[in-house]
């Protein structure tokens, strides 16, 4: 009894020991587990940033090693020339160049005023050619081998939105421009509200506008050109008109308050500011030759140089002098409407016959050349040939936003809607 006793008392003791050893080693394990998924971690981290850097210190490499030649597209600028002086290129390589890139661009289409980047890697070798399109996007063909991949790409930049008040003093053009908005983001917001306020005549002095835009920057920190107008309100007499940028599966526009897209076929008016110096007539005693005639256009009395857009969307069908007219561009649209923009100065960047312009595009400057008594711009407008009034020219509102964008469109509005009370 004593000795079962004695060795239950000696066996007990022993079982403790047993236990603390195994607890010992579950904790050593874990603690041990523990540092080989730290120090594994670290050394994954490490690795990382290692290779990160690497990649970083190779793109910085490569940036050094990259030699850019920019050109921008002149008059008489012939396509194949510009390639082989600027790129290298022969007629083989040139051939080649356009049937990679018959899907995504024709590049014997080369609009003036357009930028193109060569870029050359090292030994001087073509490695990619950049093209402009206007400031939203760029054709990229990268040479690879013999052949060339093209595609299609958005110009980044780096963007914050800017808020601007314009009181109006003076004209909604030279107030907008000393308050610090753009004349390309000027031109935008006259467009956007054409159809609810004419600029020529409806503009009174003391009326206002909020102006929320995208200041924008090129990823090397230069100034570049504004990008879209995310918001506006513009009080007229006391009445206030909004505007709100929304995008639909990627095509963005502007709406109302209400959703429904401000866009129309034409624009109210081809000028963001001016007067009315003869109306849309059947009688009118011409200036110059003294006799009365009809005068199926409209005349808009402005300084000479100020821009003048086309008010619809077209193709120039010609752009030159005509005796009486002076400096013309006519414009054929959709549906069977035409336009016409008389005695201008001077035309816009790569406005001649057989070219696509876009709504609100410059089409050229006021001016007073043919027969003329002061600086206006004569704008006339024609329906299957037959003459009409643009002034009376009544085109619903586009229409809204589907049920389904609506609380999407709401959230946006809201957000924009505090900035510009």
């Amino acid at each position: 009894m004593y000795i079962e006793n004695q060795r239950y008392i000696f066996n007990k003791p022993k079982k403790k020991a047993w236990k603390k050893k195994v607890l010992t080693m579950v904790v050593l394990a874990a603690l041990g587990y523990g540092a080989f998924l730290f120090f594994s971690k670290e050394n994954v981290e490490s690795k990382h940033l290692e290779e990160q850097t690497q990649d970083e210190e190779k793109i910085e490499e490569q940036k050094i090693d990259e030699k850019i030649v920019e050109h921008i597209v002149e008059e008489g600028d012939i396509p194949a020339e510009v390639f082989a002086k600027y790129a290298g290129l022969d007629a083989n390589e040139m051939e080649t160049l356009l049937s990679c890139s018959e899907d995504v661009y024709d590049f014997t289409n080369l609009r003036i005023g357009q930028k193109i980047d060569f870029i050359f890697g090292k030994n001087d070798e073509l490695e990619k050619i950049k093209y402009y399109l206007g400031t939203e996007k760029v054709v990229v063909a990268e040479k690879e081998g013999y052949v060339f991949n093209v595609c299609k790409e958005d110009i980044q930049y780096n963007a914050e939105e800017e808020v601007i008040h314009i009181k109006i003093d003076e004209f909604f053009y030279k107030d907008a421009m000393d308050a610090g908005l753009s004349e390309a983001s000027i031109l935008e917001v006259a467009d956007v509200f054409s159809f609810d306020i004419d600029f020529m005549t409806d503009i009174r002095q003391g009326d206002e506008a909020i102006i929320v835009y995208e200041k924008r920057k090129t990823l090397e920190g230069e100034q570049a050109t504004d990008g879209n107008i995310l918001a506006a309100k513009f009080t007229n007499v006391g009445q206030d008109y909004f505007a709100y940028y929304f995008e639909v599966d990627g095509e963005g526009s502007h709406y109302d308050s209400d959703g429904k897209e401000l866009l129309r076929q034409f624009l109210k008016a081809p000028l963001s500011y001016s007067r009315i110096s003869s109306g849309y007539t059947g009688a009118r005693l011409h200036p110059i030759t003294k006799k009365v005639t009809a005068h199926y256009q409209i005349d808009y009395a402005a300084p000479i140089g100020t821009p003048v857009v086309s008010t619809a969307r077209g193709t120039v069908s010609s752009a030159g002098y005509e005796g009486g007219w002076g400096n013309i561009v006519r414009i054929k649209h959709d549906n069977g409407y035409t336009t016409h923009y008389g005695h201008l100065s001077a035309y816009g960047k790569g406005v001649k016959s057989g070219v696509f312009i876009s709504q609100g595009q410059v089409v050229g400057y006021v001016g007073s050349t043919g027969w003329s008594t002061g600086p206006h711009l004569d704008y006339g407008m024609r329906l299957n040939g037959s003459p009409i009034n643009p002034l009376s020219l009544k085109l619903p509102k586009g229409e809204p936003l589907a049920s389904e964008k609506m609380s999407q469109f709401e959230e946006l509005k809201e957000t924009y809607l505090n900035l510009i009370k």
